[in-house]
């Protein structure tokens, strides 16, 4: 498989996946293409190889770059439109190409084609403050629900991509979302229908406000300084945070 295919598989962008190639972290053949070319060809092997090493796990949450275009400032399933087109989604193709996929005509069209042929302009903004950190709620939602365009729209229309970590799946979205509350002005969902979608923390419609508060809760504990660092080291080891290194210790004992 291609680089392309090995970074939507992995969540990663295509420029890690060529460092990775890079320092042998992913194995790749290089085959000679054209004259002076040469492009990287990954077998199964070596890509399952890769991806137990480099996926992330569906405990940590998502890098900005699996759902936000920089350059182009534009996000994964935002809503587009114009006088031609009444609905436009931002979407990446099997090479991990980000364009747009125009439901009406089913069909997928590279980003600079849409803007320039059809004139797509986004629906609404995507930015917003970034909240205190509270934490986060977690949710996983099938791609083919129907609440599932309305949900991110609203997200990013009144909670900004700041406070957002998307990640997509092969039949699901895993988001996560920073707490905090804001007004629930649309009317293309309620609270109740995402609630089945929940896997961590609280969702709540009060007054008019959808408010979500988190599983977890800030603590401290003094611990000798050698046993922090020795600490931090297994977690480091592993990838993960501190505090995920302490929770999955933890949790495991109290089994």
């Amino acid at each position: 498989m291609s680089p392309n295919e090995v970074a939507k598989k992995l969540g990663l962008s295509v420029q890690s996946v060529y460092k990775y190639i890079q320092d042998g972290s992913i194995k790749a053949e290089a085959v000679p293409y054209g004259d002076k070319r040469t492009i990287y060809v990954i077998s199964e092997t070596a890509y399952e190889e890769a991806a137990e090493l480099l996926k992330p796990s569906e405990s940590q949450r998502p890098k900005r770059f699996e759902y936000y275009h920089p350059s182009q400032d534009i996000v994964l399933f935002q809503k587009f439109h114009s006088s031609k087109v009444p609905e436009a989604r931002v979407i990446r193709n099997k090479d991990n190409e980000w364009g747009f996929y125009l439901a009406n005509i089913q069909k997928w069209l590279p980003f600079d084609e849409g803007i320039r042929e059809y004139q797509l302009k986004p629906v609404y903004p995507i930015h917003q403050s970034t909240f205190e950190y509270k934490g986060y709620v977690e949710l996983e939602i099938p791609k083919d629900t129907v609440v599932l365009y309305p949900f991110l729209d609203y997200l990013y229309e009144t909670w900004g991509m700041e406070n957002i970590r998307l990640r997509e799946q092969d039949n699901t979205i895993l988001l996560f979302i920073r707490a905090g509350e804001r007004p629930l002005t649309t009317k293309g969902f309620f609270a109740a229908d995402i609630l089945p979608f929940l896997i961590k923390g609280d969702i709540y419609n009060e007054e008019g406000h959808l408010i979500f508060r988190s599983s977890y809760r800030k603590t401290s504990l003094e611990l000798p300084i050698d046993l922090l660092e020795s600490m931090t080291e297994l977690a480091e080891q592993e990838g993960i945070s501190m505090s995920k290194w302490v929770e999955q210790k933890l949790s495991s004992l109290l089994k």
